[in-house]
């Protein structure tokens, strides 16, 4: 289906997913992520220190703005888990309190930072926990080509609703090859690069859709060799059928025929 026919959001951001080469839905689960950020790693609160890349999750217990002397707006969360509470720092996005609230179980992913003697996260991705399936923390998280407007936190929510939206894809490639030359099969590929369990899951998921990109090129030169070779092919042509039309032909034009012995060509 064309983007643009989905809904008034994709209709909306059409003209900007086009400059990615997403112009049907089918163009998302086809996107595929350059690189990885590692958020694998979910840490408590008290065993975090400066400088580590890792997963929080706790419950909000506070979410305000601050206000600087240039009257900018600074997001302060702070959640706690079991073992102590941490502060989160994001700055002139006052809309997010509008989502982080207190109560709200929330995980979120980033560096740790000491600012002044407090351990904290400045601007870390986020998201509200409601079943523990986490896409955007708390695992290796797919980061995609972007354009304006369009960031790959966006891109990942709509790819993970496609997928889910869709339960079955049909391959091409009979089983016996796949397992011949140990490739995942398409719907484990497609799910696997966009969402890995780790970087080897990832690297064969790669192999897979390289594959499908090398046997489809192959593919499509042999049917275009196989139509080449039949519309190339015509029926002979027999001088002997014509043989008393060109003797006229040449004695009008007053010409001969001379066999070439060097060549056995015909010369004219």
């Amino acid at each position: 289906m064309p983007i643009r026919q989905v809904s008034r959001t994709y209709k909306m951001f059409a003209s900007r997913l086009e400059k990615l080469g997403i112009e049907k839905l089918e163009d998302f689960i086809f996107h595929i992520p350059f690189r990885y950020e590692d958020y694998s790693i979910i840490s408590k609160i008290n065993q975090v220190k400066s400088g580590n890349t890792v997963t929080i999750q706790g419950t909000v217990i506070s979410a305000k703005n601050k206000y600087t002397r240039g009257y900018k707006k600074i997001q302060t969360v702070v959640i706690s888990d079991e073992t102590g509470e941490l502060e989160i720092i994001w700055f002139n996005q006052p809309f997010l309190l509008k989502t982080i609230i207190n109560g709200e179980i929330i995980s979120v992913s980033g560096k740790v930072e000491k600012i002044g003697n407090k351990i904290t996260m400045v601007s870390p991705d986020y998201e509200i926990l409601t079943n523990n399936q986490t896409i955007h923390t708390g695992r290796l998280i797919p980061i995609y080509p972007e354009t304006k407007g369009i960031s790959s936190k966006w891109l990942r929510r709509q790819i993970y609703q496609v997928l889910e939206n869709n339960k079955a894809f049909e391959d091409f490639v009979p089983s016996e090859i796949l397992i011949r030359n140990n490739l995942l099969n398409t719907e484990k590929a497609i799910r696997t690069i966009h969402f890995p369990e780790n970087l080897e899951e990832a690297k064969m998921a790669k192999k897979r859709l390289s594959f499908n990109e090398v046997f489809l090129v192959q593919i499509n030169s042999l049917l275009k060799r196989a139509e080449w070779e039949k519309n190339a092919k015509t029926n002979p042509f027999k001088i002997k059928n014509f043989k008393k039309k060109l003797k006229n032909l040449l004695k009008v034009f007053r010409l001969s025929l001379q066999k070439d012995k060097k060549k056995q060509r015909v010369k004219y």
